[in-house]
């Protein structure tokens, strides 16, 4: 599903891009933004599942990527039901610890770009004024940085978890 999210991205920012209306451009510049974190959201997701699945984790890591809750139960620790949500960057700094350790949280441009990225998306999911102060190409500017390190840090992740890069179509989803 993450591929889907990341080409509808792709597909919203063209749109925009053609748009002589500035109302009509800036909506289809959200649902990019929107598209582009979903489809981070939905590769984390993706990769917790698959970990799930093959038990190659431990248990309270799992549990930590598919949002359960990992407490006592009769005299040990166990996975329940119970959702217990993490953030999305947490999940990230920890696959990427564990499976891309040459990575640099604190030089890697692609880093500081996606968390600038992810402020900006929730300064949309929870506006604080009545109107839309962000110009088209303010839009433009923060869409492609954030496209670019979302794609970048998938990238990363791929290779460090299953040895080969993203796709090819979905590396080259360039605005």
């Amino acid at each position: 599903m993450f591929e889907d999210y990341l080409e509808d991205s792709f597909h919203f920012v063209s749109a925009a891009v053609k748009q002589t209306n500035e109302r009509e451009a800036k909506r289809y510049y959200r649902a990019s933004v929107f598209c582009a974190i979903n489809a981070l959201e939905a590769f984390t997701n993706y990769i917790g599942d698959a970990f799930a699945q093959s038990a190659s984790l431990e248990a309270y890591e799992i549990a930590f990527l598919t949002d359960k809750k990992f407490e006592p139960v009769g005299g040990e620790f166990k996975t329940t039901e119970v959702a217990e949500y993490q953030r999305l960057e947490d999940k990230l700094r920890f696959l990427i610890g564990k499976f891309v350790p040459s990575f640099d949280f604190e030089t890697m441009p692609c880093w500081s770009r996606l968390i600038e990225f992810k402020k900006f998306r929730d300064s949309l999911t929870h506006p604080r004024q009545d109107g839309d102060e962000t110009t088209v190409g303010e839009y433009k500017a923060k869409i492609r940085l954030g496209m670019s390190s979302i794609i970048e840090i998938i990238n990363h992740l791929c290779k460090g978890i299953f040895k080969r890069p993203l796709r090819k179509k979905l590396l080259e989803l360039k605005i």
